[in-house]
């Protein structure tokens, strides 16, 4: 059964989602009216889906082991609101790996959370910090970071007598090691505070890295659901966000002496969502 099931997930592999993306890289870019753009730079490395095939008993065909072409990668890009402004795709047959940039600009946010398979159900949201503060939390699926279906060991079973299946759980557990992320979010205004890391050549961005050197635990995170970016800036340098679209931190909980949140120095967390970015 589980051998069945990696066996589908090495065919099925999509090429156009992230599958087997080592490195990913990008920069959100939110102007003041509400539009913005996003650029990405990461790297496909097919070698794994490759050598997941050997071990199941196929020698793989160059079709099999292509990273995503210009046509695939545009094609995912199309949606309302979207306008590709860059695409470059580079193809390093020898070593299977295939390096996609790309710069789009998004004409709202509800054109921003259209776009698929870079990263699902993106999103910003808005909450009131108080004394003209907002905090703003960006977030999105990083599921199609993970290059195979992952399958927990209780439910491997016999995983560890069956070679070919040992074999293709090591292969999927080396290709999470090597997976990077990193983020740069560039609001209108200046960034007060944010869960990432200051630029110290831009005041109005921050900055977010996930690998397994840095940050061991959100490593292991990493492809098994959302990342969440959180800032806080002033709420005049939001002037396309209506009154309506802010919304309120979570209530004061019934027997609190203090009102619910983290300590004063930490930046408040808005409630849900929570996940990598914390």
């Amino acid at each position: 059964m589980l051998l069945a099931r990696l066996r589908a997930a090495a065919l099925v592999l999509a090429p156009l989602l992230l599958a087997g993306c080592l490195d990913y890289t990008e920069t959100l870019t939110l102007e003041k009216d509400g539009g913005g753009t996003l650029a990405f730079d990461f790297t496909v490395d097919m070698s794994y889906m490759a050598d997941v095939s050997r071990a199941i008993g196929d020698e793989p065909t160059p079709e099999d082991t292509r990273g995503p072409t210009r046509e695939e990668v545009a094609a995912g890009l199309e949606a309302d609101g979207i306008t590709v402004e860059e695409l470059i795709v580079d193809e390093q047959t020898k070593d299977k790996k295939t390096r996609v940039r790309a710069r789009i600009r998004f004409k709202d946010l509800a054109a921003l959370g259209r776009l698929e398979g870079f990263g699902n159900d993106r999103k910003l949201e808005f909450f009131d910090e108080g004394g003209g503060k907002v905090r703003v939390v960006y977030s999105f699926d990083t599921s199609d970071l993970v290059p195979i279906e992952e399958v927990a060991p209780d439910e491997a079973g016999g995983a560890e007598e069956d070679p070919v299946e040992k074999k293709i759980l090591e292969i999927s557990k080396r290709a999470r090691e090597n997976l990077r992320f990193r983020a740069k979010v560039v609001m209108p205004g200046a960034v007060e505070k944010s869960n990432g890391k200051p630029d110290p050549q831009d005041p109005n961005a921050a900055r977010w890295r996930v690998d397994r050197e840095s940050e061991p635990e959100k490593h292991e995170r990493l492809g098994r659901g959302k990342i969440v970016m959180m800032l806080q800036v002033e709420r005049a340098s939001l002037p396309f966000v209506q009154d309506k679209d802010i919304k309120q931190p979570p209530a004061r909980r019934e027997g609190d002496d203090k009102p619910a949140g983290p300590k004063p120095e930490e930046p408040r967390r808005p409630g849900p969502p929570s996940g990598l970015g914390d």
